[in-house]
């Protein structure tokens, strides 16, 4: 465990005020409409719950988010960015909470987790049995109009309606909407697993990775160091080895239903690899003395586009323990992402 020195900050040691709660959070409701930005979306939330408390914010976001649903409805805004937005609120939350209450950052992400996954999967499964169209049916409908709405958006585009070879792709990718909808739906634990820890990963290594801003309030005894040393537990093995024999195996005489089995169990296990990985990469990093905005780059560009070989780095730091190899005594805690 590493403990932090705790420390003032001029800035933002003030008085709570509705100007400063509503400008965080309309920084986390510009994230939600930005795509991918979305991910950052409850960093801005989780400072408000530790700089301004529970009660206050609970209320702004209660707020906030009647607010997005009236417009939405009023001025035929997409829905979506109202339910992103809830969806961030719910993710600062939790981590809020690990903060709060003190806990390990990694006993809290998994405990986050399992809430998370609880709750989404719980209201599936609730409007699947209650709701009036099953959840395969609704996919199927989304998936159906939106490819829809690709396929008008791109009519007049020269280039993906050429003969070329990535056009084909493209043109196969949208003809078949029905065939996207139910591998989405064979494949949707795995989904709401990876994008339930992932999402709470980021916003913790984002919080801690910003301690200085909320620190003087709460004494966290824990650091980014806690978090980035993460390390997923050796039995994880027996799962992953299933998990492959399943995958492999639907192509030697096992049903078909086994890969889609494997393959949803195999992305819940990737994403702790993915994290483990994360920590050997952060090693390597400063074993190199790579720093600052540089190491920022670095590490945006390979969780973005090198996530599978850093699950499988992790992985293979089960048996080899790279870490052990990088050593630095330089600390990164001063680094913003």
């Amino acid at each position: 465990m590493t403990t932090p020195e705790v420390q003032t900050n001029k800035v933002f040691d003030q008085r709570a005020s509705f100007g400063k709660l509503m400008f965080l959070a309309v920084i986390s409701v510009a994230l939600c409409s930005f795509g991918p930005l979305s991910v950052f979306a409850p960093v801005p939330l989780i400072l408000a719950f530790l700089l301004y408390g529970r009660l206050t914010t609970l209320f702004i976001g209660g707020i906030c988010t009647s607010a997005l649903w009236f417009v939405s409805v009023k001025y035929a805004i997409p829905l979506v960015i109202a339910g992103m937005y809830l969806t961030a609120f719910l993710y600062a939350l939790l981590i809020a909470e690990v903060i709060l209450r003190n806990i390990n950052p990694v006993k809290g992400l998994i405990y986050a987790g399992i809430i998370l996954v609880t709750l989404v999967g719980g209201s599936l499964i609730a409007y699947n049995q209650l709701g009036k169209v099953s959840v395969k049916a609704e996919l199927n409908t989304s998936v159906v109009k939106l490819m829809a709405m690709v396929k008008e958006q791109n009519k007049n585009n020269e280039a993906l309606n050429s003969n070329g070879e990535e056009a084909r792709i493209f043109q196969d990718f949208i003809s078949k909407p029905e065939e996207l909808a139910n591998e989405i739906y064979s494949f949707l634990p795995a989904i709401i697993f990876v994008i339930a820890f992932f999402g709470l990963w980021i916003s913790l290594y984002m919080t801690l990775r910003n301690s200085v801003i909320w620190r003087f309030k709460h004494p966290y005894s824990f650091s980014l160091k806690d978090l980035i040393n993460f390390r997923a537990p050796d039995f994880f093995v027996w799962p992953l080895i299933i998990s492959l024999v399943c995958v492999v195996g639907a192509d030697y005489g096992l049903p078909k239903a086994s890969a889609v089995i494997g393959t949803n169990l195999l992305y819940s296990l990737g994403v702790f690899y993915l994290f483990q990985g994360f920590g050997v990469y952060n090693a390597f990093l400063k074993y190199l003395k790579i720093g600052g905005f540089l190491k920022t780059m670095f590490v945006v560009f390979t969780l973005v586009m090198a996530f599978k070989f850093l699950a499988i780095l992790g992985m293979f730091d089960l048996w080899f323990d790279f870490r052990k190899f990088l050593t630095n005594k330089k600390k990164d805690e001063g680094d913003i992402l």
